[in-house]
């Protein structure tokens, strides 16, 4: 089992001569951003908001989302924050889980339904640092929502970045949570999964995953007569947990894989996965403050 922590990690930000480009995408027909000190938006009763302890979190969970989706309704009520969503290809589907009891501040007292285009809200998510702090205000009065930055002091440090956004009205089919059972439980170091699955795109736009009780293996085989294949043994120090029954096999694709757990390797340490034959993957993700699932149907030869 790995025990080392490795240092923070955090993207390189982008260009700053991009920045006035994107302030005046966003503050356009959809949207508007303020900076300063005390002041701001005048908040109405119907005003709801949430503190987020560290950017990170927020950034990293939201640019895997945006990977994947165009737009999607957040559930925010008395318990937390909760997403389900498919994305446009329906091949993938993603259920969020926030609790709010892991936030700074939550001021929620009934569910609210927060309609949101991910284009939009992407632009945002390359301003917040690692450590600074972010808010999420709803106001319901007015049907916009707020995404307010601020420095690692929070509101005490005075200067912040607020971006007001239209809530969106978006009619998403009912989505059921899978009920699956797998043969396959491997829980292991993302940073590791990540690099195999980062190869593997280079051969081949399919990976093919084969669970034994002794071993993992994650294979690409691309045009030409190339292949790439990386065997686990089961006592390997990259795992965390190993239960597979009987042999199995399943194959998925590397684009959408990289997608999602590309940002997420930003804030978990580790991935659990769950396969079987022909089955969807299901991955599992622990953060500081919640967890996220993402599901991917298989390709099926």
């Amino acid at each position: 089992m790995v025990e080392n922590e490795e240092p923070e990690r955090e993207e390189p930000e982008e260009n700053e001569e991009a920045e006035g480009i994107e302030t005046e995408e966003i503050g356009g027909e959809t949207g508007e951003v303020e900076e300063g000190g005390a002041g701001g938006v005048v908040e109405t009763a119907e005003y709801y908001r949430i503190m987020f302890p560290k950017g990170r979190e927020f950034r990293y969970v939201f640019t895997a989302l945006a990977n994947l989706l165009q737009e999607s309704n957040l559930v925010i009520d008395t318990e937390g924050i909760k997403m389900k969503s498919i994305d446009p290809s329906k091949v993938s589907l993603v259920i969020l889980d926030i609790p709010g009891s892991g936030l700074e501040e939550y001021n929620v007292t009934k569910e609210l339904k927060v309609g949101i285009s991910f284009d939009i809200v992407k632009k945002i998510l390359k301003r917040v640092k690692a450590r600074e702090k972010v808010e999420l205000g709803v106001d319901t009065a007015r049907n916009r929502f707020f995404i307010t930055i601020y420095t690692k002091k929070g509101r005490e440090g005075g200067f912040y970045r607020r971006f007001g956004l239209p809530i969106i009205n978006i009619a998403e089919e009912e989505v059921p949570e899978p009920k699956l059972e797998y043969s396959v439980r491997i829980k292991m170091d993302m940073g590791a999964f990540l690099d195999v699955v980062s190869s593997a795109s280079e051969i081949s736009d399919s990976v093919k995953f084969i669970a034994k009780e002794d071993s993992f293996s994650i294979i690409a085989e691309g045009e030409g007569g190339k292949e790439i294949e990386t065997t686990y043994t089961s006592s390997d120090e990259v795992f965390y947990e190993f239960t597979v029954q009987g042999t199995h096999d399943a194959t998925y694709s590397v684009e959408l894989l990289l997608d999602f757990i590309r940002p997420m390797r930003q804030i978990s340490e580790t991935v659990t996965i769950e396969f079987d034959n022909n089955k969807p993957l299901r991955l599992t993700m622990d953060f500081a403050i919640g967890s996220i699932q993402f599901y991917l149907a298989p390709r099926v030869a």
